[in-house]
């Protein structure tokens, strides 16, 4: 992990949480699945362990300073797998009882050495701040942690201190996972889904079905959860020998209809399918468990839900792009032309964007000042749907049918978004807009807005979220927050981004004239690796990015005359056909 020079507020919608977090430590205190397959649940449990080397912290030794407690019982909070019961040691009676270091993580660089007594003082450099659901929230460059104290039989103990697992990053790395929680969108139409980390081996299921859980910090605007307030899980969810997870939820039966229970199931599908072991899920509310055919209890397949998939369930696969100002499809080597009124005349665009189906192509002037839209395999008209812009980038288009514009305006920025007929309404994207923006991308969920700004320290990547009505009316757009992605110098220029998952894209930079750099970063905010395979150096003078947030979806780097694929740089696959520009997938 990186250590940024400045403090950034969260990704997420407020910055609340990292707000109160930050006070503790600075303080001396649609279509539904219907049915899934019948099978006989094994009752044999299995069993994981973390990965790496297990560590069993000492717990308080009689004598020991007011300065070496607080610096074992921060060694304490490195046990492994991921425990805080010998740390809970370190603290007098009543604080045992008022700690709850599952509210937050803070995980650190370095550590500077304790001081004092009845207030002990650690200085933490490098300091990145975590939920209690393991949402990223922020970074500090330094921060010190105060500690009281106070005796008890005789011995130090700390009595108060912030509500949080405070550990080394690299201990974090080795211990955490990122993944995804899978909420739905205001309009409960597609999943949106939310970066964190959580511990691994055992803990890891659980964890994620307590993050799933109804919480205040959710924005309905955002995305929503179906689990009913108030409902908790249990206190683990085991996983059979046979992969079956099995899930329980603590509440009222009856509070949860058929619709509420079957949108539950698909939330806790899709995330738990990230666990390795699971092959199916088993639900039980209060003391009712999922039935299926003919009574018998039953597990629900991993494919359950796909409909809510937030790369969109139905959307096409094939690239797009122009060829001699005609709008062609297919796959690399065999661009074809469409039938529809862009493929068969040249109406003068310069650049593409295709909505999610691959059925219309929205197509923005030559000269950069309107946008026209038209079906792209069918007969039709072109229709006109934005004029009067300055210099218009690509369009994106996401699930909705939304076409998110941005007019670069003379580096003052201008985004606005067309739905349907309406004339464009412009959005207010601060740090965005009336910046001098290079790039844009909106995630097909529509939750999402990234862009390259480009500024005097050098081209910075910035994302923002985007709020919605529960009809799918879009409110505002939350302030950008710069990403993990700092260029080597001031001179670096983003040539381009383009999206690797629903959750991370990738970023072109030049190096030097043949030289290029792809870097892929989370769209929070959080730093770390990815596990997203693909070139970190490429040469050709690269110059585009063509990027789907799909699965196993080729990633291509174009250069002037050639186009390769991002997992195997090495391989030229074809040559780049004369006169091919604004190659895209959709979206």
């Amino acid at each position: 992990m990186r250590t940024r020079g400045t403090p950034r507020p969260p990704a997420r919608l407020a910055g609340a949480g990292l707000a109160t977090l930050a006070a503790l430590l600075l303080s001396s205190c649609v279509r539904m699945p219907s049915d899934g397959p019948v099978t006989e649940v094994e009752d044999q449990v299995a069993t994981s362990t973390a990965t790496g080397i297990g560590f069993d912290p000492k717990p308080p030794q009689p004598g020991e300073s007011a300065t070496e407690i607080v610096a074992n019982f921060l060694e304490a909070m490195k046990a492994t797998p991921s425990s805080a019961s010998v740390a809970r040691e370190f603290l007098t009676a009543d604080a045992q009882q008022r700690w709850e270091p599952e509210d937050g993580i803070v995980t650190y660089d370095e550590l500077g050495d304790a001081v004092g007594e009845q207030q002990v003082a650690v200085p933490m450099a490098g300091v990145e701040l975590y939920d209690g659901r393991g949402a990223w929230q922020g970074s500090r460059v330094g921060q010190v942690t105060t500690f009281e104290l106070t005796t008890e039989d005789g011995e130090w103990r700390i009595d108060e201190l912030p509500n949080a697992l405070m550990v080394p990053t690299t201990w974090f790395e080795d211990e955490f996972s990122r993944v995804s929680l899978y909420f739905f969108d205001p309009t409960a139409q597609i999943f949106v889904p939310e970066p964190v980390f959580v511990p691994e081996g055992d803990q890891l299921a659980s964890s994620m079905v307590r993050g799933l859980l109804d919480d205040p910090l959710l924005d309905p605007r955002l995305d929503r959860t179906f689990v009913p307030p108030g409902f908790t899980a249990g206190v683990s969810v085991p996983i059979t020998s046979g992969g079956i997870a099995q899930v329980s939820l603590e509440g009222e039966p009856s509070a949860v209809d058929e619709d509420v229970r079957q949108r539950i199931l698909t939330q806790l599908i899709w995330t738990l399918r990230q666990e390795p072991r699971v092959r199916a899920l088993r639900l039980t509310i209060g003391d009712e468990e999922e039935q299926g055919l003919g009574g018998a209890v039953s597990q629900v397949g991993l494919s359950t839900g796909d409909a809510y998939d937030p790369t969109g369930a139905q959307s096409s696969g094939d690239l797009f792009g122009l060829l001699d100002g005609r709008l062609v499809r297919g796959s690399v080597g065999a661009l074809s032309p469409t039938p529809g009124p862009m493929g068969t005349a040249r109406l003068g665009v310069r650049s593409i964007g295709v909505d999610l189906t691959g059925d219309r192509v929205a197509g923005v002037s030559g000269d950069g000042r309107s946008v026209i839209v038209a079906p792209v395999d069918t007969s039709g008209r072109a229709v006109e749907v934005a004029s009067g812009a300055r210099d218009l980038l690509p369009p994106a288009w996401d699930f909705a049918d939304r076409i998110w514009l941005a007019d670069r305006a003379g580096g003052r920025a201008q985004i606005s978004v067309v739905v349907g007929e309406q004339a464009p309404r412009s959005i207010d994207v601060p740090g965005i807009s009336r910046r001098d923006v290079r790039h844009l991308l909106v995630s097909r969920d529509g939750s999402r807005l990234v862009a390259v700004v480009r500024t005097p320290r050098g081209d910075r990547v910035v994302a923002s979220r985007i709020l919605h009505t529960d009809g799918g009316r879009v409110l505002r757009a939350t302030r950008a927050v710069v990403l993990d992605f700092e260029p080597d110098d001031a001179t670096s220029v983003v040539r381009d981004i383009g999206w690797r998952s629903p959750t991370a894209i990738s970023v072109l930079t030049d190096i030097n004239e043949d030289l290029s750099q792809v870097e892929t970063i989370s769209v929070d905010g959080s730093p770390g690796d990815l596990g997203i395979e693909g070139a970190s150096r490429l040469r050709g003078g690269v110059r585009d990015l063509v990027g789907s947030p799909v699965t196993d979806a080729e990633v291509f780097a174009v250069a002037p005359d050639a186009i390769s694929d991002l997992a195997a740089p090495e391989r030229t696959l074809v040559p780049l056909p004369a006169g091919v520009t604004s190659l895209t997938y959709v979206g």
